[in-house]
């Protein structure tokens, strides 16, 4: 929603990289009272870094893309997911995959179009409800046993 404001994108901008600066900050903070190595913080850090935005510039391709083509966007969220989420998992259900993806444009529906802006600036968002994972079925249709 950010890099979409046209008011101001620059401002926009530096609200994002901002952001980005206080989440990697907090990040390395937890990694080193966990106690690892600070060169090994840095190197894996560095690492992460690369993933996630490789992951995010996958969300905004899809989302500037197939703006107009629901079907498609949703079938390329799904992808993303099963990419950069579940790592390629040959073994990943399709019914899980969907649930996800599912999810992923309830919020962005949720933030672009139906958080007024007034809320969007004070950091008050509602996020809905998690995705629900009970009642999942495999690959050809058959419900899975429940997980306790």
């Amino acid at each position: 929603r950010l890099v979409s404001d046209a008011n101001d994108p620059h401002r926009s901008l530096l609200i994002q990289e901002e952001l980005f600066d206080i989440f990697w900050n907090d990040t390395k903070s937890r990694i080193r009272a966990e106690g690892v190595n600070e060169l090994m913080v840095n190197q894996h850090l560095k690492d992460v870094q690369q993933y996630t935005f490789q992951h995010l510039t996958h969300y905004d391709h899809v989302f500037l893309e197939y703006a107009a083509d629901p079907d498609k966007r949703f079938e390329e969220i799904a992808a993303l997911i099963w990419i950069h989420v579940l790592l390629r998992d040959e073994e990943a259900l399709d019914d899980q995959l969907k649930r996800l993806a599912a999810y992923v444009e309830f919020q962005f529906d949720n933030m672009i179009f139906q958080c007024p802006d007034e809320y969007f600036h004070e950091g008050r968002i509602d996020w809905g409800n998690l995705p629900e994972f009970s009642h999942l079925k495999d690959n050809s249709g058959k419900p899975l046993p429940p997980v306790p």
